[in-house]
């Protein structure tokens, strides 16, 4: 007997699930730098189709079209609601036919390049066709130099479209650790030109939620220092490492900072009032300088990144003043002795 097909949209995205028929997680794009660097404008839904068309592009054996689904696109991006997802996608596809992008050489030589040349909607599988139009490809195939590479999930919970272009401005520098970008440049790439001519409103609606995000949400750590001529801040240095360089670099810290900071003990007895008291400002200065490390994080989520010695000091801290922490530091101790065996 012959199983008839589910009808509808959400049925085929539990058929997906049933069959086993998404992607992979692992999806890999690349862009020349060029195209990092270009100036164009999208929605977010925009973004994300097009970052999983160039996740699902095989750069080394190029082809114009390809097809992808709407579960797919639920997989990769997880705050997308299934119901609608299907007409949220069909409008994004729409916008990104009419979409161009600037690109300027070193000659100041303007040149437009359209996305897309042709899409079509197979609404009863929830599937999409879309083809790159054919002068898109030398900025996305066959890229042997001046290119940058990252992982599609990396990107995958940012809520802003102005979050994905500085990640990937940053991951192009990412080897390097550090760059330097004009203001005027930076707002022209993501074409807010005549928006924010305050840069604390600039800093407040745009970089901030952006540097928030990636921190929080990527394998990057990035930080922002303006740089002034006069009164004028007219260029941002950004530092740039991976989440492993951080934390590597904040234990290193934070263990000097457990030496050098920290005050000494003083002599009361195992127990007392006045102990505790000792205990609750100790623990009070390594929280601030996490704290102020990860963004103001959540406390729960900073303690797994913190190093041995520090946990063994919280650990003591904790117990000693009859905190319920203690247990969560013994916990991440004792997992991490487990691991190693």
């Amino acid at each position: 007997m012959c199983c008839p097909l589910f009808p509808g949209v959400l049925s085929f995205v539990l058929l997906m699930f049933i069959l086993g028929g998404f992607m992979s997680n692992e999806l890999t794009i690349s862009k020349a730098n060029s195209f990092v660097e270009a100036s164009y404008q999208m929605t977010l839904d925009e973004m994300r189709v097009l970052s999983l068309t160039l996740g699902v592009f095989d750069p080394t054996n190029p082809k114009r079209g390809f097809d992808f689904t709407v579960a797919e696109f639920c997989e990769h991006f997880p705050d997308v609601n299934p119901d609608i997802a299907y007409v949220q996608v069909q409008k994004a596809i729409r916008k990104i036919s009419s979409r161009w992008m600037t690109l300027q050489n070193d000659e100041r030589i303007l040149h437009e390049v359209a996305f897309v040349t042709d899409r079509v909607y197979f609404k009863k599988e929830g599937r999409f066709y879309i083809e790159f139009h054919e002068k898109l490809l030398p900025y996305i195939a066959n890229l042997k130099a001046r290119y940058t590479k990252y992982e599609l999930v990396n990107i995958g919970a940012f809520t802003s479209t102005h979050t994905i272009r500085l990640y990937e401005l940053c991951s192009q520098y990412k080897t390097v650790g550090r760059r330097e970008i004009k203001l005027e440049d930076l707002k022209d790439w993501l074409q807010i030109k005549d928006k924010y001519p305050r840069y604390n409103s600039f800093n407040q609606r745009v970089l901030e939620p952006a540097v928030l995000e990636i921190n929080a949400k990527s394998d990057l750590f990035v930080s922002i220092e303006p740089i002034k001529r006069g009164r004028t801040i007219t260029a941002l240095h950004f530092t740039i490492k991976t989440k492993k360089q951080e934390i590597e670099d904040s234990r290193k810290s934070a263990t000097k900072l457990g030496r050098i900071k920290l005050p000494k003990r003083p002599n009361v007895k195992v127990g007392s009032h006045e102990e505790g008291v000792y205990f609750r400002e100790c623990e009070n200065l390594i929280r601030k300088h996490w704290k102020s490390v990860y963004n103001n994080e959540e406390w729960r989520d900073i303690l797994p990144k913190l190093p041995d010695s520090e946990l063994e000091l919280l650990h003591k801290f904790y117990k000693g003043i009859g905190d319920e922490y203690h247990k969560l530091c013994k916990r991440i101790l004792d997992s991490r002795e487990s691991n190693s065996k």
